[in-house]
């Protein structure tokens, strides 16, 4: 346009108006409607140089990209490298968390290492997670230090992600063939290398929040319901951190105890309860021995019926709320009456060992050696089913 149609075209007047006004993107406007497309782009870098919000930065750059004729290649590359510097401060600043964010980094990486700016491009791979092109842009640069830790720090995460497969797979065949110990120790020694892995803790939880009490275990088989603890001495009472737990309206917290004598025999003690102990009607005053079947009160409303065996007793609770449950106690390799096997406790935790020719399966799936008892755990052993409760 000549000087004097512009003196008289009321277009530029307007677009000078607005530039005035910092109305930038209407003078872009009425700029490219008079033709003048490179004043156009000006007003629009205007705009991206003054405005603090990123995205009207970047829609700014994108429309002055359209205006900016092609053979100012210069200004084309200056601004295509400001978007990508742009969109790379703020991720320092912010991270890149969504795929949105994710994406239009990536754009910007490609867009600095296409206009030669290569260590700027590596930065930006680098935040998202781009390994392989975090290092063609370092060499790009002729950065040797940072390429090279950037080599052995990728060695060293590909150690760790193999080491974190292998671990996993060892958890599952452990987990599976009822190795519980075998498949926790994994998962800890995974979650060590990979704290940051929120599917390793998960499993972790989940394997840890399904064990029973420590040296305890309760089992359910037809209408049997089983209690095995494996430790002495072992509190009867009905508090909640007993070992046996018994509920009556005569039964204390902590009502007595089963322990082991001097001469390694069972004995009994009274805990100083509110209705005291009777063994075969007789109240306890210190410790009374334990020899064959025996009928021990709780008060006057709930009587066990134990017998011992070595260093063990069964135990039935005949009266109060708990009628009916069956417990077995002591130390060492304890047997229930009706399953071909025996339970001990590996560090508190209940392993089950099926008797020879006796064939113990896990969920279907058969084991050959013993299982480290989980809740919910559904085992077969010969020909009796049994379900861990608690």
């Amino acid at each position: 346009m000549s000087w004097l149609k512009r003196i008289f075209d009321n277009r530029h007047r307007r677009a000078r108006a607005a530039e005035g006004a910092g109305d930038w993107r209407r003078a872009a406007s009425i700029w490219a409607e008079a033709g003048e497309l490179e004043r156009a782009a000006d007003a629009l870098l205007h705009l991206a140089e003054r405005t603090a919000d990123l995205e009207e930065r970047l829609e700014a750059w994108h429309d002055a990209l359209r205006w900016l004729p092609e053979e100012e290649e210069d200004r084309r590359e200056e601004v295509e490298r400001r978007m990508g510097m742009a969109v790379l401060e703020d991720a320092r600043n912010r991270g890149a968390t969504s795929s949105e964010e994710k994406r239009r980094l990536a754009e910007a990486a490609a867009r600095l290492e296409r206009f030669d700016r290569p260590s700027e491009a590596a930065e930006a791979f680098e935040v998202l997670g781009r390994r392989e092109d975090q290092a063609r842009c370092l060499q790009l640069a002729g950065d040797v230090d940072a390429l090279e830790a950037l080599l052995s720090e990728t060695n060293e995460a590909d150690e760790r992600e193999s080491q974190l497969r292998r671990l996993l797979s060892d958890y599952e065949n452990a987990l599976r063939y009822g190795a519980r110990l075998e498949a926790r120790k994994a998962l800890r020694e995974a979650s060590r290398i990979a704290p940051d892995e929120r599917s390793v803790s998960e499993l972790l939880r989940r394997l840890e929040s399904r064990m029973p009490p420590s040296a305890r275990v309760g089992l359910s088989f037809g209408d049997r319901r089983i209690r095995v603890v494996g430790r002495l001495p072992a509190v009867v009472g009905r508090g909640d951190d007993v070992e046996i737990r018994v509920r009556g309206t005569s039964v204390s917290r902590r009502h007595c105890e089963i322990a082991l004598g001097a001469d390694g025999a069972l004995v009994i003690r009274d805990l100083d309860s509110r209705n005291g102990t009777l063994v075969r009607g007789l109240p306890v005053a210190g410790e009374i021995q334990l020899t064959g079947p025996t009928e021990v009160g709780l008060g006057d409303d709930v009587t066990l019926a134990v017998a011992p065996s070595g260093r063990s007793l069964a135990v039935e609770v005949r009266g109060g709320f708990d009628r009916g449950l069956r417990v077995v106690v002591g130390e060492g390799a304890l047997r229930v009456d009706g399953i071909d096997a025996s339970i001990t406790f590996d560090a508190g935790w209940a392993v089950l060992t099926a008797d020879a020719g006796h064939p113990l399966l896990l969920d279907g799936q058969t084991c050959a050696l013993p299982v480290h008892l989980l809740r919910e755990d559904r085992l077969r052993v010969g020909d009796v089913e049994l379900e861990v409760s608690e």
